[in-house]
């Protein structure tokens, strides 16, 4: 079942770093949002291996929005990533989905793209913002020279995945060995230098997500660190209710690092963060530390996912 604020609006992101294999897509996975198209006046471009849908708004902001790898499993109704949230706003809409799982590597969906460019389809909006998770923030970061001036809000964005730029990515194995990373929009330290402001959020915590995160440095960067939220940052800030105001005080390039510190203290009431805390006390043999605040959460807050991990830690102190 379907709902405005959980998997439809912004995907499960169940696809990570060790699944980034081909999936497959369902015949007509794309019939409803083509009929949504329809109706709004839009358009829909589609490819062999992608899908360009457009859905009009106020034409006061574009939010080009990009797909990341879980898109593929969503077999019924294929919609953007963030679609119901950016319409809801106002918001005109231009989605980059995916059929296959290429990073956007693909020579006939940026020849699409950058037909759009030439035609002056990016002028036409005041304001312009790329937007992404993963795949996805890689893709809002490395397109952004399309919409030169944009602002960008790339979640736990890689680099590029090119081993002769990223040697330290060793996640993604099927994107690294089957994708053509010499077509152009292929690094995104470089194509945020279009950006007016662009704002990166990762987890310090993962070794890769910091690295990429180290090489896209630059003046105009805003870093947005979330420790222990892992790599599939949006369910966790969408759970915690900030996804929505981080991302649009982004796209206004009006989030400053004091507010957002003030919004992420808001993590340690999320049980997600709480679960994956506890998680990493035991990965690193912080048994009595995560055992005392197991019982601090369970007393707080009873969850069985904070009463499996204090379980897990009681054993793994008995073994030690």
């Amino acid at each position: 079942m379907r709902s405005d604020d959980r998997s439809d609006d912004f995907g499960d992101e169940a696809a990570g770093p060790d699944e980034d294999a081909e999936a497959p897509v369902a015949v007509d996975a794309f019939a409803l949002q083509r009929q949504r198209v329809a109706d709004l006046g839009g358009f829909m471009l589609e490819l062999d291996h992608h899908v360009l849908t457009y859905l009009p708004g106020r034409g006061e902001r574009l939010v080009v929005s990009f797909d990341n790898l879980a898109a593929v499993r969503e077999m019924d109704d294929r919609i953007i990533w963030g679609q119901k949230f950016l319409t809801a706003q106002g918001f005109d809409v231009l989605g980059l989905q995916i059929k296959r799982r290429d990073w956007y590597r693909d020579r006939q969906v940026i020849g699409a793209l950058t037909d759009l460019r030439d035609d002056g389809f990016f002028r036409r909006f005041p304001a312009v913002s790329m937007y992404g998770s993963s795949m996805g923030g890689f893709a809002a970061l490395a397109f952004a020279p399309l919409a030169p001036g944009c602002t960008v809000m790339a979640f736990a964005p890689q680099r590029s995945l090119d081993p002769a730029l990223c040697p330290y990515e060793t996640r993604y194995r099927h994107a690294r060995q089957t994708t053509d990373w010499s077509l152009p929009f292929g690094d995104a330290a470089q194509g945020l230098r279009a950006a007016s402001r662009a704002y990166i959020a990762f987890d310090p915590t993962q070794p890769e997500d910091r690295a990429h995160a180290a090489a896209l440095d630059a003046p105009h960067v805003t870093f947005l660190p979330m420790r222990h939220m892992g790599h599939k940052l949006p369910p966790g800030l969408l759970k915690m209710g900030l996804l929505k105001p981080v991302s649009l005080a982004a796209f206004e390039a009006r989030l400053e690092l004091p507010a957002f510190a003030r919004l992420m203290r808001a993590r340690r009431d999320s049980m997600p963060w709480r679960a994956d805390f506890l998680a990493r006390c035991k990965a690193r043999g912080h048994y009595r530390l995560g055992l005392a605040l197991a019982e601090k959460m369970m007393a707080d807050r009873p969850h069985w996912k904070i009463r499996h991990q204090k379980k897990e830690l009681a054993a793994a102190l008995a073994a030690a």
